[in-house]
């Protein structure tokens, strides 16, 4: 009867640090994500700071990226809840003329021959019960009229508020999930004095 008893006991515990272990597992299933993308778009090419090298013939040329701003490719997360994937339209308003010997280049020019949308895969999607809204988060101001969102980074240089739940994209060759994205890590910023955001239940799932 002991015995059995130690068998139960050992089981039980066995059962409870499996589930546990499966539960931290699926809470964290997103974070390092990073889908293949129909096409090679460089974040850090396109959005990343300038760097002007000499070369050998003499030249200033940029090595580094070229700064465009999340806005002109994302253009509506201080306006909406989406913040909208860039339409082949938007890529094509450079590359019409720029990079046309670019394999990526090209094959983005025969969706635009086409007529068809790039078919971009999403890195940060939230399940289909979670609602959330971009515009709500980048547009809430403290009682001095400023972003609730830090807008320096834990080095005190300064970002753009998309950074803190992002990460630093314009670094990115690859675009990946940086954060959990899940419950607790939503909650832990929402329960900051600071923010004074709701955790009420229906604020996010409704």
């Amino acid at each position: 009867m002991k015995g059995r008893s130690v068998i139960r006991i050992a089981i039980t515990v066995l059962v409870l640090f499996v589930m546990a272990s499966l539960g931290y597992a699926l809470s964290n299933v997103r974070k390092g994500y990073a889908p293949r993308q129909p096409i090679a778009f460089s974040h850090k090419r396109m959005a990343g700071a300038p760097v002007m090298q000499v070369n050998e013939k003499g030249e200033n040329v940029n090595v580094g990226g070229f700064g465009i701003p999340c806005l002109y490719c994302h253009t509506m997360p201080y306006k909406g809840r989406h913040s909208t994937l860039p339409s082949t339209a938007v890529c094509m308003n450079c590359h019409s003329t720029v990079g046309l010997n670019k394999e990526w280049v090209l094959k983005m020019k025969e969706y635009w021959d086409r007529g068809e949308p790039i078919p971009w895969v999403k890195v940060h999607d939230l399940p289909d019960f979670v609602y959330f809204d971009h515009s709500a988060h980048l547009n809430a101001k403290n009682e001095k009229g400023e972003s609730k969102l830090p807008l320096v980074d834990e080095e005190g240089k300064p970002m753009v508020a998309c950074q803190n739940c992002h990460g630093k994209v314009a670094e990115m060759e690859i675009v990946s999930v940086q954060k959990p994205f899940n419950m607790q890590w939503c909650l832990d910023c929402h329960r900051k004095p600071e923010m004074k955001a709701s955790t009420d239940c229906v604020a996010c799932h409704r």
